[in-house]
């Protein structure tokens, strides 16, 4: 049997938003949306807010080719409750997974029109579908250390 590769995307990018989820399900709100007394660092649910703001940008926008508003700037200065923040991400993968399940592996050749600050990409070619899925993993994945490391930082004990 032949697994896709945007079900492959599509199994790592839920296992991250997933253990996002995880890393935040027990945290009390004030905590949440607590900032740390260190420069340029984000409150737990920024960060979280972040992470599927720009997934949905990369997976949903670029990928999927949706419209979707985004307000990349309001992401850092989110505020909320884990009943929100759970709520979004859970649209958030129905979404991806209504994009990648099915995708067909020619479609991650093809160009996408990604920012213009992004370059991740080789330079001797456009960015393709399949750089903004890499880029989707590799961003999801960084801002997931963030938030572990944010836990331990405002006293929260880790979680494996």
């Amino acid at each position: 049997m032949s697994v896709s590769e945007g079900a492959c995307f599509a199994h790592i990018l839920e296992r991250l938003s997933r253990d996002v989820l995880f890393q935040l399900e027990d945290v009390p709100e004030a905590d949440l949306n607590r900032h740390l007394e260190l420069p340029e660092t984000n409150t737990l649910f920024a960060l979280a807010t972040h992470l599927v703001g720009a997934a949905e940008y990369w997976v949903l926008v670029l990928v999927g080719q949706r419209q979707i508003a985004r307000d990349r700037a309001a992401e850092f200065q989110a505020r909320g409750d884990f009943a929100a923040l759970k709520e979004r991400y859970e649209r958030w993968l129905q979404a991806m997974h209504e994009v990648l399940d099915t995708l067909p592996d020619a479609r991650l050749q093809e160009p996408v029109s990604g920012p213009t600050t992004y370059r991740y990409a080789p330079a001797d070619r456009p960015l393709i579908a399949r750089d903004a899925l890499l880029h989707a993993v590799e961003h999801s994945a960084l801002h997931l250390g963030h938030i572990q490391l944010t836990r331990q930082l405002l006293g929260l004990p880790p979680r494996a």
